[in-house]
């Protein structure tokens, strides 16, 4: 007989705003190290975002148990605070965020090498840490859409990092969505304020009933669905993923892709359940528009991928497609399937991670771009292509990697909430994430290197290549990349490992996450 979890009580503490506030500390700090060695700078970073991480980790146990820790700060309208709590689903997506940003950072330091930008990537690269963070750790409507604005803003500088022509148009178009998604959200919780007869926070309950008129409710979830979409790149919405990924820094790409994409999903997720709850939703009828825009997403994301040569550009579709999946499991609204869409989001952020990890190397190192250069590649670069082949297959759902484990859980709460059709939607997701992925791995592993010199050019990371010079082809590379760059790849396909076989483990992601889900759908909460 299954028992319903605890409510959890809320505990004052201020180890929330802790891990908020150390990135933002970093921030301060880059003026008085910028006379520092380039490695003394990014050992103190390093160290605060380990800080940080390990904070977010120091989180769980007290989410686990039922103890939130919560604390109210600045008051930005009467009766209403910035106000930190972090229950289970925000110290999942906390510990995931901090985790792959560390690995990012320390990525970073062989990526931009001698820079003259390094100063500008690193601040704006640690003000997004905490204010992601915020996202997760957000005790209200109020505070996630102020820490959401402000991580969405501040991305831009990293999109456009490179400043090449190319990275300064995909800039536009990403403010443009940006801009538009923000608008949205705001007006989501605006109406949500008025409508709402308990406040704004988390943790109390649905924040809307069915006395608001059906129309209102239905424009309120309008905005939030659109809003929260564009981040979580749903079709028609996801136009600025393949721009900015191309031209943004490797390292930060992973971040996009693993965590900042998945916050769209993370605010769909906490509209549904904590703003909207499940009755009132399935009393609107309005479900099957979600679902179905998920479902095609997932495919024509996928089609997209397989037809995409550029290697960046492949990854960011299949990025749509997978994050379509979280939303369409969530969007079922049962919790085996919502606990499926939490750990997946976790699991996706480290098989993505490594993959723009990889693609960075194969960029910086050789001037690889287009998955057709690939021939060749695992013979001299074979612990590059190995992490990339783990991350893949991870992703592909083979047994048992992390995506496998995720992909079932969502698969068995389809089965549970009598929806057999979208388990097909999902078994087709990971038919074409086949398609898209092996032949990459068939080309680096058997094609041989027919890439000559005149075919590729580099774009320089620091102390890389000269971006007038042409790249040598692969039999003329003799050694991985750095091990500042190699190291935090391999770690992140090794969660994709390590989570895949330790994924009922307590503690793991789907502890986490299937406590969320009970506490929010299962009345304990």
């Amino acid at each position: 007989m299954d028992v319903l979890p605890m409510a959890p009580v809320e505990a004052s503490s201020l180890l929330p705003l802790v891990a908020i506030l150390l990135p933002l500390l970093g921030v301060g700090l880059l003026v008085p190290l910028g006379r520092s060695s380039r490695a003394v700078r990014t050992g103190v970073l390093a160290l605060l975002c380990s800080l940080t991480a390990g904070v977010s980790l120091a989180l769980i146990p007290g989410a686990l148990d039922g103890q939130v820790p919560s604390v109210h700060l600045l008051e930005l309208l009467p009766g209403l605070f910035l106000h930190l709590r972090v229950d289970p689903m925000g110290a999942l997506f906390g510990a995931t965020v901090s985790s792959l940003w560390l690995l990012a950072l320390i990525y970073s330091h062989g990526y931009l090498g001698e820079s003259p930008r390094q100063g500008r990537y690193h601040a704006f690269f640690l003000l997004c840490l905490g204010f992601t963070l915020g996202v997760a750790y957000s005790g209200d409507l109020l505070t996630f859409l102020v820490f959401y604005e402000l991580f969405s803003i501040l991305t831009y500088p990293l999109v456009v990092h490179d400043e090449t022509p190319e990275a300064m148009a995909a800039g536009r178009s990403y403010l443009a969505y940006i801009f538009l998604g923000g608008g949205l959200v705001t007006l989501g919780v605006v109406f949500t304020y008025v409508h709402s007869l308990t406040g704004l926070g988390f943790g109390q309950g649905p924040l809307l009933t069915g006395q608001t008129g059906s129309a209102t409710l239905s424009l309120i979830l309008a905005f939030f669905l659109l809003g929260f979409g564009v981040k979580a790149a749903l079709f028609p919405l996801h136009g600025w993923v393949p721009q900015a990924h191309p031209t943004a820094p490797a390292p930060f790409s992973a971040i996009l892709s693993g965590v900042m994409v998945a916050a769209g999903a993370f605010g769909i997720i906490r509209v549904l359940l904590e703003v909207f709850g499940p009755a009132l939703l399935a009393g609107m009828g309005a479900m099957a528009w979600l679902l179905g825009a998920a479902s095609f997403t997932v495919i024509f994301a996928g089609i997209l991928a397989v037809r995409e040569d550029h290697l960046k550009r492949r990854l960011a579709y299949s990025t749509v497609s997978q994050m379509a999946y979280v939303v369409l499991a969530a969007s079922l609204l049962g919790a085996g399937a919502t606990a499926g869409a939490l750990v997946h989001m976790t699991h996706h952020a480290f098989m993505k991670g490594a993959l723009f990890f990889c693609a960075g190397l194969l960029a910086t190192g050789v001037g690889i771009r287009q998955v057709s250069q690939m021939g060749g590649a695992a013979r001299k670069m074979p612990w590059t292509m190995a992490a990339f082949s783990v991350a893949a297959l991870g992703l592909m759902g083979v047994p048992p990697l992390s995506g496998f484990v995720s992909k079932w859980i969502m698969g068995v709460g389809m089965v549970e909430a009598g929806e057999p059709f979208y388990l097909a939607v999902l078994l087709g997701g990971a038919l074409l994430a086949a398609l898209y992925l092996l032949p990459i791995l068939y080309t680096a592993y058997v094609e041989a290197d027919s890439t000559t010199q005149s075919e590729r050019s580099a774009t320089v990371r620091g102390s890389m290549l000269d971006p007038t010079a042409a790249v040598p082809s692969l039999r003329n590379v003799r050694s991985e990349a750095p091990a500042t760059m190699l190291i935090p790849t391999m770690v992140a396909a090794g969660l994709t490992v390590l989570l895949g076989l330790g994924a009922f483990i307590s503690g793991f992601p789907h502890d986490l996450a299937r406590l969320a889900a009970e506490v929010v759908l299962g009345g304990g909460g």
